[in-house]
């Protein structure tokens, strides 16, 4: 996949005093909108973590808008499975800030690089912990939109059974805050903006045929646990708008056919909470995390669920549910009619996706189309030129032999090689 060069690195804070009262120690990582850096609070003497925005950044109104939302997003969240803010604000050197809880520990996202695929049981208790902070924001009107496994932070816990971490979501930085006037500014973005991660990115984050809402962090969510789980992405390409479409449009994988073992309850669990129609998937966090300690009732809904389905031409899940004959009667029949319907809607809600994935991929696939166009025409240039090497060759042979008996003690020249 192309990647965005690494910004330049921050300049040296260290010895740095912020709000007068933290002084800024050593750097713990940096990232594309800024760094951050550990710090100890001067009279208390206890540590902190320093989040500045990148010098570049700071003269751009939407990255220091974003920075501040961030801060106003996560300090308005009281959870144990949130960072916490405790402060934030603008450096003497004019650099937005903000002071947050210091975690030691590790992302998901490097656990998984280290580990590979994690156990089903601890992947569920992860979720499950990343789910109830999801609760927390949801509930006080707040979606995450870039929940990925790098923003999963284990911070080291030796009282947290039995893993001895304890998970906190971190890095809110282009969280939507709803208000009572609607969406507001501290969410909006212009038509066409791709905003987050896109391998795991809700298809209505990227088309917009939905309102980024609450379920759409769910799609994240489970996202999320099938890396966790499988050990790579659900949907994966070499380009954003490869991704896109196979977000939008692809069969959607099946957990146990990449990893087999895994019971086929979790398969069931990643099909509803990425259902690609938001009104199919869990309604909340709440309902995903609940679910993942029923996998096998779900195993066996799904059973249910799928009798009826239309069996789809590419696997799927429904390739790895064992389905019974269905009975022959008449509210049977009325099922399956009704069943039918609701295929064909959800077949053109898939064309929908599709069209609106189609535009937004639209640069992407017209240089494909340009390149395509130039390849075929110098193709047929090349056709068009040997035919006529090949018809000269052949007129001038033509000639040749007409002339033969007048020229019958005369050796005859070499024929001309014909063209291929």
């Amino acid at each position: 996949m192309t990647t965005t060069p690494p910004p330049p690195p921050p300049p040296d804070l260290g010895g740095t005093i912020v709000a007068g009262k933290y002084r800024v120690e050593h750097l713990l990582g940096r990232g594309a909108m800024g760094s951050v850096w550990y710090a100890t609070h001067t009279s208390l003497g206890h540590g902190v973590a320093v989040k500045f925005i990148h010098p570049d950044l700071a003269r751009s109104a939407q990255a220091r808008r974003r920075f501040e939302t961030e801060a106003k997003a996560a300090a308005k969240l009281k959870s144990r499975h949130v960072a916490q803010v405790y402060d934030h604000g603008v450096s003497e050197t004019e650099q937005p800030y903000i002071v947050m809880e210091f975690l030691e520990g590790h992302s998901l996202e490097s656990v998984i690089e280290k580990r590979g695929a994690l156990p089903l049981q601890e992947v569920i208790v992860i979720i499950e912990q990343a789910a109830r902070a999801l609760e927390t924001a949801h509930r006080a009107g707040v979606v995450h939109r870039d929940l990925k496994p790098d923003n999963f932070m284990l911070a080291t816990d030796p009282e947290a059974k039995p893993y001895g971490y304890t998970v906190k979501l971190v890095d809110f930085g282009i969280a939507k805050v709803v208000t009572e006037e609607g969406s507001g500014s501290g969410g909006a973005t212009h038509a066409g903006a791709v905003v987050g991660t896109p391998h795991y990115m809700a298809p209505e984050a990227l088309t917009g045929s939905h309102p980024v809402g609450a379920r759409s962090d769910v799609w994240s969510l489970g996202a999320c646990a099938y890396k966790a789980v499988v050990g790579k992405v659900p949907f994966d390409g070499d380009a954003i708008g490869d991704i896109c479409i196979k977000v939008c449009v692809s069969p959607l994988p099946v957990p146990s056919m990449e990893r087999p073992g895994l019971p086929a309850g979790f398969d069931v669990w990643f099909a509803k909470a990425c259902h690609r129609d938001p009104t199919q998937r869990f309604a909340s966090a709440t309902q995903a995390r609940e679910a993942l300690q029923r996998l096998e009732e779900l195993a066996a809904q799904g059973s249910e669920a799928f009798q009826y389905r239309i069996r789809a031409s590419q696997v799927s899940i429904h390739d790895h549910v064992t389905i019974p004959p269905p009975p022959t009667s008449s509210r049977t029949r009325m099922m399956a009619g009704v069943v039918l319907g609701a295929s064909l809607a959800v077949g053109a809600l898939g064309l929908f996706v599709w069209t609106r994935t189609e535009e937004a991929n639209r640069l992407v696939l017209e240089a494909m189309a340009s390149a395509s166009a130039s390849i075929e025409a110098e193709n047929q240039r090349r056709l068009e030129a040997a035919e006529r090497e090949r018809e000269r060759a052949l007129a001038a042979a033509a000639t040749q032999e007409a002339g033969a008996p007048a020229d019958a003690g005369k050796k005859a020249p070499a024929s001309p090689r014909r063209a291929r």
